[in-house]
């Protein structure tokens, strides 16, 4: 067993003491499984309350305070007061991400109306500052389960997320993958989740190590994750093999980290958060 899960276990176990126990909130969508293998069925397995959650619902559940530690959508940090941030550690995209889209209708010219993902948060947040930063549109948005056909019903255009999004046929409609707009407008990553903790997590250096070596132990077991996936949504292992791979990053770097504050100041410029308040880490960020 790493000494680094030894003493998260012990963390676990002072927990225990006073009644307690490390409750994770995890985004159930592919992209973040490689940072939950370990907890789900790695080494990490026993000790730990996992939560399957949205996006959205990982959010709610840490600021409601139903979970220490959370897989949150990065705009949520700027709207829960009181995280940290466990350094290193991320959901992003340096280009093309596959998984966060704007579709519309073949031949769909116009966008008045735009139907937005219930399950995100980030995702929805960057379709309005592209809109509206980039592009200078303003259109209606309308909240809605996560049904490309059922949106476009409602709406000129869908923002779609996640596994979701993974099963859009590229071929049905006319796609934009928002985070490549992203990288391509600003020449930084676009930073999707991150790992917070409330302020009763205990700060620690184990803690921190844990969740990156946690990571590290889920990225060489993409290929397994693929096939489990594969199962499930009915799509084939080497296409999200590949996606795990390519399309996903799973650091948090300097770079990231000021994409993730030009992310969070145009959400601020747009009013879309309460406030701007600087990043806060469970210890130092990497300095690259």
């Amino acid at each position: 067993m790493w000494p680094f899960i030894s003493q998260l276990l012990h963390l676990a176990g002072l927990f225990r003491q006073v009644g307690m126990k490390i409750r994770i909130s995890l985004v159930h969508y592919l992209n973040s499984a490689p940072l939950g293998w370990a907890f789900l069925q790695g080494p990490l397995s026993d000790g730990f309350e996992v939560i399957p959650s949205s996006p959205a619902d990982c959010a709610d559940q840490l600021a409601e305070g139903e979970a220490d530690i959370g897989l949150i959508p990065s705009i949520e940090y700027q709207r829960i007061p009181d995280l940290r941030i466990i350094p290193g550690i991320s959901i992003s995209s340096l280009d093309a991400v596959r998984s966060i889209l704007l579709i519309r209708s073949k031949g769909t010219d116009r966008i008045r109306s735009v139907a937005m993902d219930t399950c995100s948060r980030t995702s929805v947040t960057l379709a309005r500052i592209l809109l509206e930063q980039k592009l200078e549109i303003h259109p209606e948005y309308v909240p809605h389960p996560p049904n490309p056909p059922e949106m476009l019903k409602r709406c000129d255009a869908a923002v779609v997320i996640g596994d979701p999004a993974l099963l859009v046929n590229p071929e049905d409609y006319d796609t934009i993958d928002l985070a490549q707009e992203w990288v391509r407008w600003q020449a930084r990553p676009f930073v999707c989740a991150v790992w917070a903790c409330r302020s009763s997590v205990p700060a620690s250096a184990d803690l921190v190590s844990t969740f990156q070596k946690a990571r590290d132990w889920g990225l060489k077991r993409r290929l397994e994750i693929a096939g489990v996936f594969g199962r499930s949504l009915n799509l084939p292992v080497p296409f999200l093999d590949d996606y795990l791979r390519n399309n996903i990053d799973y650091n948090l770097g300097r770079g990231h980290i000021e994409g993730l504050q030009a992310f969070h100041q145009m959400a601020a410029r747009q009013n879309l958060i309460p406030g701007l308040r600087p990043l806060e880490f469970l210890e130092s960020p990497p300095a690259a």
